[in-house]
This record gives structure tokens, sequence and C-alpha cells, in this order.
């Protein structure tokens, strides 16, 4: 893939595996473009690229997949594949960012109901976000959480 960005008088390119372009422009744009740093550090914005990178070694996306690679406890799974479908979806590398508790149970190999428990679980403790029609979500509160 090769990406050229162009404004005012300077002419960017970026080539290479889709995924290592588009880490690149982000990465160019954040330090191109600094006010948007600032905004996201007043709105509580999550940088994306750097919550990617923490999640290297703890899970993969995968032919639509998530796959946990760590052997943590059932929480932590939870928590590292809603995290990683965020990512996923902000990325373009996973359709969604909201998941039922069966298709948590398929990404991390957890028995159905252990993860429904857990779930309920996490956000009785605000560590996940319960939407209509049974999903789940991620939200920055379970961060602390899962990166300690």
């Amino acid at each position: 893939m090769k990406v050229t960005i162009r404004h005012g008088d300077t002419e960017v390119e970026f080539e290479g595996e889709h995924e290592e372009v588009w880490m690149s422009i982000n990465r160019y744009l954040s330090e191109a473009f600094p006010p948007l740093e600032v905004v996201k550090k007043l709105t509580g914005a999550i940088d994306i690229m750097d919550l990617a990178k923490k999640l290297e070694g703890f899970v993969e996306i995968k032919e639509g997949r998530i796959n946990i690679l760590k052997d943590v406890d059932a929480k932590k799974k939870i928590l590292l594949c809603l995290t990683a479908a965020h990512v996923g979806k902000a990325l373009s590398l996973f359709e969604k960012d909201k998941l039922t508790p069966k298709e948590i149970a398929a990404y991390t190999g957890l028995d159905e109901r252990i993860a429904r428990a857990r779930l309920s679980e996490l956000r009785k403790a605000g560590l996940v976000i319960k939407y209509d029609e049974g999903l789940y979500g991620f939200t920055p509160a379970s961060l602390e959480e899962i990166f300690r």
C-alpha cells in the first residue's frame, strides 16, 4: 500500500503493509498537528495507537478473530478481549467494538456461563459497559486493571 499526504507545501509518502502504513499515518498526523494531542488530553480521549502498542503480546486480531495470547484469569481475558475489539474497530481491523457474552466466551476460551458471571461482576465494578441487546463494550476505566 502506498499513501501520499499533501498539505501546504509539504508532501509525505507512506509505503508498506496496510497496518504499518495506517500506524505511520496516525503517528505523522499527531506529530504534524499537535493541537490534536491537546484536544485528546482535554477530552480524555484515548490514544488508540498507544493502546494498540500496549496490547502487543497480550492479544492479536487475526482473520476476524480476537485471540488472547496470555494465560490470565477470566476477568482479565474479558477485559483484553473488549479492549482488542475497541482498538480493532478503531483501526478497521475488526468489524465491531461491542460483543455478546457468547462471542466473548468464544474469543477467550471461557465457558459462556463463566463469561456471563464475570461480565456481571466487571459491569458492577465499572470496568465494562453493558449496552442494549446484551452487548458489552470497553471502557477506559478498565485500563488500570488490565495493565497492572
